[in-house]
């Protein structure tokens, strides 16, 4: 058994890009660059015959175009801890692109242009919940009857032209649904535990930065790492079957004294790891009542638990994440609270050590 900080099974690889964290920055950045892209397509359909027809209509298109510039640099600036897009943008984009596509000169270029919902919708379905997108779903379908009721009273004679057209745009814009449910679904995959149903490591990484991104964690946060003691003992003597069930249950148990909204996550094959807001001055209890709650000796395989505990005080984390270092602390502090985990296996398990320092 490992003992040393270096030869931790809690190794996150700091400085990967290919992280659901990176991956969010890399996504938020592209919403930046996106959003102003709509706005140079709006400039190049003004500039042509097709554009908007009057004064009220080019004015209303100039403050939509104008008002790309300061939303691209909001997501830019933003994509550091973005992970949820905002109810406010989704209604900015829908409104924005509508009002460009009314003001079309060109009834059925505007049906081609409503083709730029399924781009917005793709990034909502990425970063929104379920609501947002039913929301820009039921509006996006409204506005494309509108423009297909528009285009028919400028051309009633070819009705058949103008249904394809809609359906066509109805079919794209919609496809993002079953997208959405595709990226949730590969997202789980991506970030959770197939025995437990907790999060394993990617996912708590990504769960622990979003956790600290929050107003209310100013205070400080507590890794907890759990492991169970002498587990290679249950699998020898009952069989994996009952070893899977026990982790099981100790994910239930973990779970429920977590308290509410909990970052539980599986490490390693009998490894938890469990991050909690805490005061520091009750933190050992926090961390005794969970090591407490694994046990339970009426279980038909009684087991119990060893606990390590290393804090990270709000303002550390701020520092961090300001030097683009958040990675480095989070891998640096479970290493701590691995390190104390060991030091209540020596003591002969079923104990909790809060790290101390070197």
């Amino acid at each position: 058994m490992p003992t040393g900080r270096g030869a931790s099974p809690l190794s996150f690889d700091a400085g990967s890009h290919t992280s659901s964290v990176w991956l969010e920055r890399r996504v938020a950045r592209g919403i930046a660059l996106l959003v102003p892209s709509f706005g140079l397509i709006g400039v190049i359909v003004m500039l042509s015959s097709d554009g908007p027809v009057g004064v009220t209509a080019t004015a209303v298109c100039v403050v939509v175009l104008l008002s790309t510039i300061p939303v691209g640099a909001w997501w830019w600036l933003r994509s550091v801890d973005v992970s949820h897009m905002p109810g406010w943008f989704v209604v900015y984009a829908d409104m924005g692109v509508s009002a460009m596509l009314l003001s079309f000169g060109d009834r059925h270029l505007a049906l081609n242009g409503a083709a730029l919902f399924a781009v917005i919708g793709t990034y909502i379905a990425y970063f929104s919940r379920r609501n947002l997108l039913k929301f820009h779903t039921a509006f996006v379908n409204a506005v494309i009857v509108v423009l297909a009721l528009l285009a028919l009273v400028e051309k009633p004679d070819d009705p058949a032209s103008i249904l394809a057209r809609v359906l066509v745009t109805v079919l794209v814009v919609n496809s993002v649904l079953a997208f959405r449910a595709v990226i949730r679904r590969q997202l789980d995959l991506a970030n959770t535990d197939s025995l437990t149903g907790l999060l394993n490591r990617r996912g708590l990484e990504l769960r622990f930065q979003r956790m600290m991104a929050t107003p209310d964690a100013e205070g400080s946060v507590a890794l907890m790492v759990v492991d169970l003691d002498r587990f290679k003992l249950v699998n020898d003597t009952y069989g994996h079957a009952v070893g899977d069930h026990v982790l099981r249950r100790t994910a239930r148990r973990l779970t429920a004294a977590a308290g509410g909204r909990p970052c539980v996550a599986r490490t390693g094959g009998e490894e938890f790891t469990i991050a909690l807001s805490v005061a520091d001055t009750t933190v050992r209890r926090c961390a005794d009542e969970i090591r407490e709650a694994i046990h339970d000796p009426l279980d038909e395989v009684p087991v119990t638990g060893s606990v390590g505990v290393a804090l990270i005080a709000g303002n550390r984390w701020s520092t961090a994440a300001e030097f683009g270092s958040t990675s480095d602390l989070l891998h640096n502090v479970l290493l701590d609270a691995d390190t104390a985990m060991y030091e209540s296996k020596h003591a002969g398990g079923n104990k909790t050590t809060v790290y101390a320092g070197e």
